[in-house]
């Protein structure tokens, strides 16, 4: 709690209307978030849980974050503004959670709200129309409780229902949460009642897993099986996870030094308290390595920084002046200096860069997309729709739309495009994010990948057969596949014969017709 004085909050609280404003001016969105916003669209008018409305298929990552804009996006039924200060209104309670419930002092808060300001991760997607936002306020939501250290039953079931949130928000996360939810249980005292109890608090992810199982036919999104199911040696991912790290090191160095920060001063603290959620940040970063991190830079690190700067807010050895000022003295050069500091990002952020993409596939998705879809820019491409995108992005996704049904296959910006295609046209994207069948067959042999980007063949037939609707595809194994896939995605819901395929298809039965498939 943060220290009272006569003017320490007003202190604070300025510090918090700089965040705000520099969230305000970098505001921006992705075109994975249109990704998203497409199942938000058809849910909305009655089409269901859809990317393409002719099946049933969980194309986004993030069901509270999909369930949060829905509600929105029906009241306002206008996406780009409503995304947009959705996420800012939710980064900015954030930012006050962490100043006045976790800080231990006006100088911690003071220092915690600066590193926020000046990481360019934390600041990129604060917006961006991803989860982020809604993942960072959960977890501090989570530590709130934590902290206060009650040790009673309703503490460990808030704990464990906050925790539920949170992996139902995007599943990965439950790293952040399991050493902290693990080292509560082990405080209770009754050991199997509280099993129970946080058992209880998962009702809400619990329900959400029985209900993808029941109307997906899969426990998890398309996205995983694209993203994990590549063949790809495990060595060659982690060396790409290392990069992605290097990545965020080179142009972003304040994030990656804030999170090993939080480490080392917990360690040398002592402070137990502070462990699991240590603990959390370094099964997250062993994550990312092991996947081989994101195309997105910093993507994937705000999560973890936000635990970091919880851990430094409440950290005693920080909180004494003499060593929380010249850590402020810190980020404040590193800040300054790094190559693109959000806190000086202009409307032209990007614009003629020829360094947005590294080497290693890894890019700077903001200055990639800022320049159409940036809130202080967005106006000079209007559609004068609801859009607030480039024609240059949208225009052959907006040309679709209205159009009779069709089937279009997409390279790129296959979130903008399908999202303004609308939902008679059915989009095929190459990385197969939304592709069910092709989620589940080896990328291209000795093809040249990208991190996120996992290009499998269209097999010979398969487009006739979505155009069609009659089974046309050419490999015979891959035909019965692909008929037992489409009674658990097109089928009736309720049909007796597709419940049974869902347990076969889930437990490994069919995987033999995509053995030999290359």
């Amino acid at each position: 709690m943060l220290a009272k004085g006569k003017y320490s909050g007003l202190v604070v609280l300025s510090f918090v209307i700089l965040f705000a404003t520099v969230v305000v001016r970098c505001a921006w969105l992705s075109d994975d978030a249109y990704i998203t916003f497409r199942t938000v669209y058809n849910f909305t008018n009655g089409y269901g849980l859809t990317w393409n409305t002719a099946e049933r298929v969980q194309v986004y990552s993030n069901p509270l974050w999909m369930f949060l804009l829905s509600a929105l996006y029906y009241l306002s039924r206008e996406m780009y503004y409503s995304s947009i200060f959705l996420s800012i209104a939710i980064s900015l309670i954030t930012v006050l959670l962490v100043a006045f419930y976790i800080a231990r002092s006006t100088a911690s808060a003071i220092l915690g709200i600066t590193i926020l300001i000046f990481s360019k991760a934390f600041i990129d997607y604060s917006t961006s129309g991803l989860e982020n936002p809604l993942t960072h306020l959960i977890l501090v939501l989570f530590f709130i409780v934590y902290f206060k250290g009650q040790l009673s039953c309703k503490w460990l079931y808030l704990l464990s229902m906050t925790a539920s949130l949170g992996v139902f928000n995007r599943m990965d996360t439950a790293l952040l949460f399991l050493p902290t939810l693990s080292y509560a249980l082990w405080k209770h005292k009754d050991k199997t009642k509280g099993v129970f109890i946080v058992l209880l608090g998962f009702i809400p992810f619990v329900m959400w897993e029985c209900f993808s199982l029941f109307y997906y036919g899969f426990a998890f999104p398309n996205t995983a099986y694209a993203k994990l199911n590549t063949g790809i040696e495990t060595s060659d991912l982690a060396v790409q996870g290392l990069h992605y790290l290097l990545n965020s090191l080179v142009t972003d160095p304040l994030t990656i030094l804030i999170i090993i920060e939080s480490i080392v001063f917990s360690i040398l603290a002592k402070d137990m308290v502070s462990m699991p959620v240590v603990s959390g940040i370094v099964l997250y970063l062993l994550y990312i390595i092991k996947i081989g991190g994101d195309f997105m830079s910093g993507r994937f690190l705000t999560a973890p920084l936000i635990c970091a700067v919880v851990v430094i807010s409440r950290n005693f050895l920080i909180c004494e002046k003499k060593n929380w000022v010249p850590i402020l003295f810190t980020v404040l050069l590193i800040g300054f200096f790094s190559p693109h500091p959000p806190a000086f990002s202009g409307a032209d952020y990007g614009i003629g860069w020829t360094d947005l993409e590294d080497e290693n596939g890894i890019t700077d998705e903001r200055g990639y997309y800022y320049d159409s879809t940036g809130l202080f820019v967005a106006h000079r491409k209007l559609w004068r729709d609801e859009s607030g995108l480039s024609k240059d992005y949208g225009g052959s996704g907006k040309k679709g739309n209205g159009e009779e049904s069709s089937v279009v296959v997409k390279r790129n910006t296959v979130g903008i495009n399908g999202f303004y295609a609308g939902p008679r046209v059915y989009v095929v994207d190459l990385w197969s994010l939304a592709d069910p069948l092709r989620a589940r067959l080896p990328i291209k042999k000795d093809s040249i990948w990208r991190i996120g980007h996992f290009e499998r063949k269209i097999p010979e037939g398969y487009l006739e057969t979505l155009e069609s609707g009659e089974n046309r595809i050419k490999d015979e194994k891959l035909a019965a596949f692909y008929d037992k896939l489409s009674i658990i995605i097109r089928g009736r819901l309720f049909d007796s014969k597709r419940l049974i395929e869902i347990w076969k298809m889930n437990i490994g039965i069919y995987d033999h017709y995509l053995n030999s498939w290359q």
